[in-house]
């Protein structure tokens, strides 16, 4: 997977709104607010988008644009200091599923400058001790999966 082929299928979506971008020193900021090294796919999709809404999938993000709801920053503490189970802090939920559960980075196993994307079940019964379920091997290739398998690809 590579991030232009990531770049050119969130592109090629029709329905979606999309940020200006962030700054460097707006994810440099970030990332030292959550004491994290974001992976390189997903600083690219920053730095170019800021934030996302792909068809019904909405992505946290950063940039002078970013709605407050869709800050990913805002987002992260939230889930690490005032929800049930409180996620660990090397998650980063990148997008609620709508029923609580998050994906997240798991910057815990970031090799080779990218991290696995993992699915966060706030309902699991081992609360914050639980092993969450990778989805993808990167954030690119869980963007460019979402966006190819989704149920909605056929809208545009």
């Amino acid at each position: 997977m590579s991030i232009r082929e990531m770049f050119g299928r969130i592109n090629s979506v029709v329905k979606k709104e999309c940020g200006r971008g962030a700054t460097d020193q707006e994810i440099a900021d970030a990332e030292r607010a959550l004491s994290v090294r974001f992976p390189r796919s997903y600083r690219a999709f920053l730095s170019e988008f800021g934030w996302a809404e792909i068809r019904h999938d909405v992505l946290y993000g950063l940039g002078c644009d970013v709605p407050s709801h869709h800050e990913l920053v805002r987002n992260t503490l939230c889930e690490r200091h005032q929800t049930e189970p409180l996620i660990p802090p090397y998650l980063v939920p990148i997008m609620n599923d709508g029923a609580g559960n998050n994906y997240c980075l798991d910057t815990s196993r970031l090799v080779d400058e990218e991290c696995p994307v993992v699915f966060w079940d706030h309902e699991h019964e081992d609360g914050s001790n639980q092993s969450p379920v990778q989805v993808a091997s990167s954030f690119d290739r869980w963007i460019v999966d979402r966006i190819t398998d989704s149920p909605y690809a056929n809208e545009g």
